[in-house]
């Protein structure tokens, strides 16, 4: 996981791939999906709060030893339960809760991390310190860089943030049918000229995490992501309900959809539809001077 020494106040940073940096974005908002954060039993806001204080505190604890850091790994898998929607999309015991204040997501053996004295020490990840150091979701290089701002924009916290940003053809499909409808490009001024826009971006944004169709075998916001997935998301079978392929089949693929009659697919159409024209009305309303 990569942490920066200072959270990035600008969007833009060509150092990083694909010129804007997702990975932390202030003192609340920052994304760990590539180090399995979701890959949980629980990934609510509220499991995953406790599951992190509860890490950090007794990661604060220990001396810098790898002996330590190699049992600290051992009693978090001990105590902790190791369901996986993914069991083989690895979960690192070293996502903890980073800041002054604690307040986002981040990786414990950080060489900025409290404690760590600038040593590194992400090599006793199962990862390893390579990889953490240079491995960039595909959202960096696929999403266009006014859709990446837009999504370091628009958050106020890390929960979501994190399920949402790594949703390359998700986040795409959407902002780009809002774009359609506007008729001009989705673009960081636009959203803070309208008080109302992050507001029912998020809305819209918020269906990753409680998207009511999805089927029971695949009932948990947390995805595989990268890019050799061995878990490819399933078709809509519209022959079987007597449909015409949706014009939002894309995002209704991308949120994992199973629906048992034509009615379940208008339902969900109508839901996903309703919050894109939201967010696209709330771009569109007059300027109060």
């Amino acid at each position: 996981m990569h942490t920066p020494t200072t959270v990035h106040p600008a969007a833009v940073d060509p150092e990083v791939p694909g010129g804007v940096y997702l990975c932390q974005v202030n003192g609340q908002v920052s994304c760990g999906a590539c180090c399995g954060l979701y890959n949980v039993a629980d990934p609510s806001r509220e499991g995953l709060q406790r599951q992190l204080e509860r890490r950090t505190r007794a990661f604060g604890a220990l001396p810098r030893t790898v002996a330590a850091m190699d049992g600290f790994a051992r009693a978090t898998a001990a105590g902790e339960c190791q369901e996986r929607p993914f069991p083989d999309f690895h979960h690192c015991p070293f996502i903890g809760l980073i800041g002054p204040d604690r307040s986002r997501v981040g990786c414990l053996l950080h060489p900025l991390g409290e404690g760590n004295a600038g040593i590194d020490l992400r090599g006793l990840s199962d990862y390893g310190g390579l990889a953490c150091r240079t491995y960039f979701c595909p959202a960096t290089h696929q999403l266009p860089g006014r859709h990446k701002q837009v999504l370091r924009l628009i958050f106020e916290d890390w929960h979501l943030y994190g399920m949402v940003v790594t949703e390359a053809q998700l986040v795409g499909a959407m902002f780009h049918w809002i774009e359609r409808r506007l008729g001009y490009p989705l673009e960081p001024p636009l959203v803070t000229a309208h008080p109302q826009a992050p507001a029912r971006l998020r809305d819209l944004l918020a269906l990753k995490r409680q998207w009511p169709f999805r089927p029971p075998d695949h009932d948990t916001p947390c995805h595989y992501f990268f890019t050799d997935p061995p878990h490819v998301r399933p078709p809509i079978d519209y022959r079987r309900l007597g449909a015409a392929p949706s014009p939002l089949d894309v995002m209704l693929r991308e949120l994992v959809s199973h629906f048992g009659t034509q009615t379940d697919l208008q339902r969900a159409e109508q839901l996903l539809e309703n919050r894109l024209v939201a967010a696209a009305h709330a771009m569109t309303q007059p300027l109060k001077h």
